[in-house]
């Protein structure tokens, strides 16, 4: 957090932006920054007893349990930093989006975002110009597509089919400011982001 906001102390923007919790089987963070936060009062669940699920997967987990009562399907989680780093990770990663289908889960790096697009609805797609695109792509994830179609892409899709190993929908480019896509899978959307 400290580099969205260069002009001010590290020390009182990490106090600002504590998270709530931290949760996860802590392998990867510093015992120092565990230690910074815990004595801000931030919760630490430990579950590096738990192997068989990632650290994302487990906050995912928290936050929709956490959420009870709320219609999980108006619930969007931002998860920042989820790309451009190991690549098993980022698979995994995709994994969690593709196990919480339900949630509205948005995966964001430096250069990109990705979120699924479950089959079950023809979705439409706000671009805000001022930071997203023009680069996007369409993947399909879990199975094949026999019939993709989309309005507003310098290559629209009709009825296309897309695989692993055959087509996918890579370096398109958005045209309009609203994007549709229906497919019979799940894809995966991903666009550019443009640096600030």
């Amino acid at each position: 957090m400290p580099l969205f906001f260069p002009q001010e102390d590290a020390s009182d923007v990490r106090r600002r932006y504590k998270p709530d919790v931290i949760k996860g089987d802590m392998d990867s963070i510093r015992r120092e920054v565990l230690e910074f936060y815990a004595s801000l009062g931030t919760e630490i669940v430990d579950k590096s007893h738990d192997q068989d699920t990632t650290d994302l997967h487990k906050c995912v987990t928290y936050i929709r349990d956490s959420a009870s009562g709320l219609d999980k399907s108006n619930l969007c989680v931002l998860v920042v930093g989820a790309l451009g780093g190991r690549f098993d990770h980022e698979m995994g990663n995709l994994n969690v989006i593709c196990r919480f289908s339900s949630m509205r889960i948005v995966l964001l790096s430096n250069d990109s975002l990705i979120h699924l697009l479950p089959r079950t609805y023809c979705h439409e797609i706000h671009i805000q110009t001022s930071v997203e695109g023009p680069h996007c792509g369409l993947i399909p994830i879990g199975t094949p597509s026999k019939s993709s179609t989309t309005t507003g892409l310098q290559w629209d899709l009709n009825n296309t089919a897309m695989e692993f190993g055959g087509l996918v929908s890579t370096s398109n480019i958005v045209k309009e400011e609203k994007v549709t896509v229906q497919s019979d899978c799940d894809l995966l959307w991903t666009i550019s982001i443009k640096k600030l």
